[in-house]
């Protein structure tokens, strides 16, 4: 009876096993878990594929896990090197990031790792600024490299191999080698953009919504990294990000935006959840503004299902930018590296900004309409993000609208292509128009794009003739001789010799005769100005030429020049005077700007 009883518990185990791996699907955590080789069976939801494309990104989850050295503090494991089977092996120190700042964009990441590496136990990276590998979202996939070329995870681990993490201590306890140097990266794109799920081969290709994405693939590589997000404003932070990813260009296009991605985000929700219209449908890439970026608790959601929340370390920037030294202090300790001397803490604190989005800020604040809109759409999620953080400071409350002008600046819109600048022309119909602007009231007073597009080229045709009837001639710099029409010109003192520039025939009267004059320097000025009143009108050419023939020439003065009867006085210009004004002329044409220029 006891034997029946045994066997038959056994049987009943063998199959109830079987059955539940054969159509129950192990949740992931349970996998991360388990042994490497529980990755390379295939069961439902979770497999190895063998028949991967050459040029497809490398399949993480199936790829073995590194041994890490249990004396450094970084995760870092020593890689053999392919030396043509050299003896002994050779070996280099590889390793991964510590920590990663993996959210979110424009919340102030950049200033944040700047400020981290600035502690004596914090390494940077040789990424961009060195901070960002852009590894686990774009450049594993091939966006953003050079000839769309795929990065390995090996040269993904290059980028945090320095030289300093080889340095080691002496334990004095028992004279062992350690390393309590660490290093991360932050790509706060990592948090939001999963445009690139469907190359996961572990994912269906055609199916609606992802089942692993780039959280997943993190803690399959490295379980115990140390996250770090940091959040903003949402409506602020979706503005600051409009500018910096070059979405547009200013306010009124944003407000535009920001209607038209609001509207095509409702209609798929009206179908849809948030996961699906956000992850299936591609919408990301028909708004035109990064507005799934804010929505924080979607995405939050996915990485908490992988990370435990004591892993994530979660903080405002409200909050970073009011209390730095608090802030700092709390990442230190989460991160676990030493305290520092209160002198470098504060040090680090006087820092200026590292980066700041300066399109921003010659645009100024966004309309006080579109902070409206944003705020009511940006409700629901924030509420859902501070009941799951247990936090109403999440809501942003103490967030107000603050205005911030336009500065000041010349700015030249160049829009090339009918494409764009239909668009532009939509963009303005539907924001406030200004009444001072010219294109503004042109558009108030057309009923169509070509009609706008007409009164435009017409007014640029106006100001065009308009600039070049008012545009100073250049003037002529070649200088004839002609003979004078008097009767001893020989005894003039005017001569080649003297590089002199003689007389012009008038183009008014053939009886008219421009007549320059000069004096030496050492002619005194009672004699210039006997001269120069000196009455012409009834003096005739002999006389003339006999008072003119008592000076010498030498230096170009000021000489009387008269046409007919009318005598002035003015300084004839030298070689080098000539050059140096236009010199001048030329500058001053180069700093001229048109306040209407052409806008194709």
């Amino acid at each position: 009876m006891l034997c029946f009883f045994g066997s038959f518990s056994v049987l009943y185990m063998f199959f109830h096993t079987d059955v539940k791996r054969k159509l129950i699907t192990p949740s992931i955590e349970s996998l991360f878990l388990h042994n490497v080789d529980v990755f390379t069976e295939e069961v439902p939801g979770y497999y190895c594929p063998s028949n991967i494309e050459e040029d497809a990104a490398e399949d993480i989850l199936c790829m073995e896990r590194k041994q890490f050295l249990k004396n450094y503090k970084n995760p870092c494991w020593l890689q053999e090197i392919d030396d043509y089977g050299s003896y002994p092996v050779q070996t280099e120190l590889r390793c991964f990031p510590y920590f990663h700042i993996f959210g979110v964009c424009k919340t102030g990441t950049t200033d944040l790792f700047f400020r981290l590496t600035q502690h004596p136990q914090i390494l940077n990276n040789f990424g961009l600024l060195n901070k960002e590998t852009w590894y686990w979202s774009w450049r594993r996939y091939g966006q953003a490299t050079i000839n769309q070329t795929k990065i390995t995870l090996d040269e993904f681990s290059m980028l945090f191999s320095m030289d300093k993490m080889r340095e080691t201590k002496t334990s004095l306890d028992d004279w062992s080698q350690y390393s309590d140097l660490i290093t991360g990266h932050g790509d706060p794109m990592d948090f939001w953009d999963h445009s690139h799920w469907r190359e996961i081969p572990q994912n269906a290709p055609y199916s609606k919504s992802p089942k692993f994405l780039t959280p997943h693939l993190v803690k399959h590589v490295q379980p115990n990294i140390k996250l770090i997000l940091l959040l903003r404003e949402p409506a602020e932070r979706l503005y600051s990000h409009y500018y910096h990813g070059r979405y547009g260009r200013t306010s009124e296009e944003f407000h535009h935006d920001v209607i038209t991605g609001i509207q095509v985000l409702n209609e798929c929700l009206s179908f849809n959840s948030f996961k699906t219209c956000l992850y299936g449908h591609d919408i990301t890439q028909l708004m035109r503004l990064p507005l799934s970026a804010s929505l924080y608790y979607i995405h939050l959601k996915e990485w908490l299902d992988v990370f435990p929340r004591e892993q994530i370390f979660i903080l405002r920037n409200e909050d970073y930018q009011k209390d730095m030294k608090y802030s700092l202090l709390k990442l230190f300790a989460f991160l676990g590296v030493g305290d520092i001397p209160s002198n470098l803490l504060n040090e680090i604190i006087k820092m200026p900004h590292k980066y700041e989005t300066k399109r921003k800020q010659n645009q100024g604040s966004m309309l006080n309409e579109t902070w409206e809109i944003l705020t009511d759409f940006f409700e629901e999620p924030n509420r859902k993000l501070a009941a799951m953080l247990n936090d109403e400071r999440y809501l942003w409350k103490d967030t107000e609208f603050k205005f911030r002008p336009k500065k000041l600046q010349r700015i030249v819109r160049k829009i090339r292509g009918d494409d764009h600048l239909r668009r532009y022309y939509e963009r303005k119909k539907n924001s406030e128009l200004n009444p001072k602007s010219m294109i503004d009231r042109f558009i108030m007073s057309s009923n169509s794009y070509e009609e706008w597009v007409a009164k435009v080229k017409k007014y640029q045709e106006e100001r065009l003739k308009t600039y070049n009837s008012n545009k100073r001639k250049k003037p002529d710099r070649t200088f004839h001789r002609e003979k004078l029409k008097m009767n001893q010109p020989s005894s003039l003192p005017f001569s080649p010799s003297h590089r002199n520039h003689t007389f012009q025939q008038s183009k008014r009267n053939d009886s008219e005769v421009l007549e320059v004059v000069t004096f030496s320097s050492s002619t005194n000025s009672d004699q210039k100005k006997s001269y120069i009143q000196k009455d012409f009108t009834n003096t005739s050419d002999t006389d003339i030429t006999k008072s003119v023939s008592n000076y010498t020439v030498k230096n170009q003065i000021k000489p009387p020049v008269y046409v007919g009867n009318i005598t002035r006085v003015r300084s004839i210009p030298t070689r080098k005077r000539l050059q140096n004004f236009h010199r001048r002329r030329k500058r001053r044409e180069r700093r001229t700007v048109h306040s209407f220029k052409s806008i194709y």
